[in-house]
């Protein structure tokens, strides 16, 4: 009869398998391996999450700038511009004196697109803030390339304002 180890694999199999004095979690059994297991798992989820923070991770680029009052509004994409479809840039509002962040509230937007003998096209904008103070993101679907005219309108601790921008869509 050939020898088998306690789970009935052959001798040359079992001879491959660690053996528990061999094993670095020797006697500590299997929750130490389950403890450290879902700790990794933990870390993992907290790294995905905190990469989510809220801003673009690319690097950006100023598409366009207007200035509203004591403030200096950017528009910022991680392209080379607005496409088509869905898209998403984000907006700054910066202190005209210093170049810093100023949180301005609440900001409302739309997007019209001027048609020659027609009436103009709309697009819904929505727009929220991110992580940092000052800066929103704003996702539209502009269904037409050309030149489109967004509307921007804000209400908060700087107070009131509103710019327009009229960026080319590819």
């Amino acid at each position: 009869m050939p020898v088998r180890d306690r789970r009935g694999h052959p001798a040359a199999v079992a001879a491959s398998f660690p053996t528990a004095r061999s094993c670095r979690f020797a006697g500590r059994g299997r929750s130490a391996m389950r403890t450290r297991l879902a700790a990794l798992l933990v870390i993992t989820a907290l790294c995905a999450a905190c990469g989510r923070a809220g801003a673009p991770t690319e690097p950006l680029r100023e598409l366009e700038k207007s200035r509203a009052g004591d403030l200096d509004v950017v528009l910022l994409t991680s392209d080379d511009g607005l496409t088509t479809g869905k898209d998403t840039v984000a907006i700054e509002f910066r202190s005209s004196s210093d170049g810093g962040l100023v949180d301005v509230g609440t900001v409302k937007a739309n997007a019209t697109m001027p048609m020659t003998g027609m009436a103009p096209m709309f697009a819904p904008v929505d727009v929220a803030p991110t992580s940092v103070p000052g800066r929103y993101l704003a996702t539209s679907e502009l269904s037409m390339a050309g030149e489109w005219r967004l509307s921007l309108e804000w209400d908060g601790p700087a107070g009131r304002g509103s710019t327009t921008f009229s960026p080319a869509v590819n």
